[in-house]
């Protein structure tokens, strides 16, 4: 019998291991904070929005960090691929439970109203969205939060807006984007304390092009999820 139960372990074993493995591929961490890395092109897919130039491998605002530099190979900094209308499944442990989650967003400039003939009324430099993040809880319960996000080819300066525990707050300029804005967006989790099925990234879109380039993620939980340390060089 005891060898019966060391064979279903180890069986069990081989089958769990690649699937922590592949969740420590996809985090780095520091305190209860996990950061989306940018080691390959699994999850920051969607190309072309501009040269990989940030100075440092990490940004901090408001107490949180963002991984934000891809490989040295990339010719982008790397945006969630919400392309042709895709919602993103952030890759966490089923039954995990999360504080809040944070990105960094800027403007994506290949989208303006000049492709649509009713708002182009409104002119076509002039831009809006929403990004909006869906908690699915594991007892079937869902909470959607979202936000407005202007992109504009102008300097919006400061400012900052809130509801229901989703935030957005201007930092400025995009480092990595001439004329362009960028956002701390967060999220609070309504129910941190039960366990999560999944969380959902969706952007707003003109045909099939999504509006935002969301080039960082980061988790704050106090829950596990399988992750390596931070590293410091990129």
């Amino acid at each position: 019998m005891n060898k019966v139960l060391l064979k279903f372990f180890c069986i069990a074993l081989l089958i769990l291991f690649p699937v922590a493995l592949s969740w420590a591929q996809n985090w780095e961490k520091q305190e209860d904070f996990y950061f989306l890395t940018k080691n390959n092109r699994d999850n920051f897919s969607l190309v072309g929005a501009g040269p990989n130039n940030f100075d440092s491998k990490y940004l901090k605002y408001e107490e949180v960090n963002f991984l934000v530099r891809g490989a040295s190979d990339w010719k982008d900094y790397g945006r969630l691929d919400l392309e042709g209308n895709n919602m993103f499944f952030l890759p966490i442990r089923s039954g995990m439970k999360v504080d809040a989650l944070h990105l960094l967003a800027g403007g994506n400039y290949s989208n303006s109203y000049e492709h649509d003939g009713l708002m182009r009324l409104y002119g076509d430099k002039y831009f809006y969205a929403t990004l909006t993040v869906i908690f699915v809880y594991q007892d079937g319960v869902y909470q959607e939060l979202c936000v407005p996000v202007f992109w504009d080819w102008f300097h919006i300066g400061s400012g900052a807006w809130s509801k229901n525990g989703a935030r957005i707050k201007s930092l400025g300029d995009n480092p990595v984007r001439k004329d362009c804005n960028m956002f701390h967006i967060s999220f609070a989790n309504p129910r941190p304390s039960e366990p999560l099925k999944n969380i959902l990234i969706m952007d707003s879109w003109l045909d099939d092009r999504p509006f935002s380039d969301v080039f960082a993620v980061t988790l704050k939980s106090q829950d596990t999820l399988e992750a390596e340390p931070k590293k410091e060089k990129l």
